[in-house]
């Protein structure tokens, strides 16, 4: 388990294989405070064709944690709910109601603890996460993601 101690935790990030959706999205097309995280990487079906859409050089620089960062990863699927929950709303989402519609949400909390987020979605009832401590932690990814790391998100509980 990561302790205070440990500055930065690299994430380990599995590539399914399956086929690449069709069209791309960039970050423009995510809602509110979605559209600008820390780091940014849109995952291509190689490492070779992932695509860096801010702060960083290639995905494994994107996954990387440090107490209070978070990664969230949205398929097309999750960007669309996202952003209709986001017009729903009349553009008065939080973020936490937004990161509520990530497929994945994993993070490190100012004590150093790795966490992931459980939490319901968004429009369906009280959006409270819940961080629960984990020993180590990975994510899967597949073609067109978006894999985004988010600063000073996660609290501790």
């Amino acid at each position: 388990m990561a302790t205070k101690n440990d500055q930065v935790y690299r994430v380990a990030v599995d590539r399914q294989k399956a086929a690449q959706a069709a069209g791309n999205y960039e970050l423009a097309d995510l809602p509110g405070a979605l559209s600008e995280p820390a780091a940014a990487v849109r995952v291509g079906k190689a490492a070779s064709q992932d695509k860096v859409l801010a702060g960083a050089e290639r995905l494994d620089d994107v996954a990387e944690l440090k107490r209070g960062t978070a990664l969230a990863v949205y398929g097309r699927p999750e960007s669309r709910w996202a952003n209709a929950y986001y017009r729903r709303t009349g553009g008065t989402s939080s973020m936490t109601e937004l990161l509520s519609y990530a497929r994945q949400l994993i993070g490190m909390n100012p004590s150093g603890t790795l966490v992931v987020c459980l939490c319901g979605h968004a429009g369906q009832g009280p959006c409270i996460p819940l961080w629960a401590p984990r020993d180590d932690l990975s994510l899967t990814v597949q073609p067109n993601d978006l894999v985004l790391r988010f600063e000073d998100v996660v609290e501790d509980q």
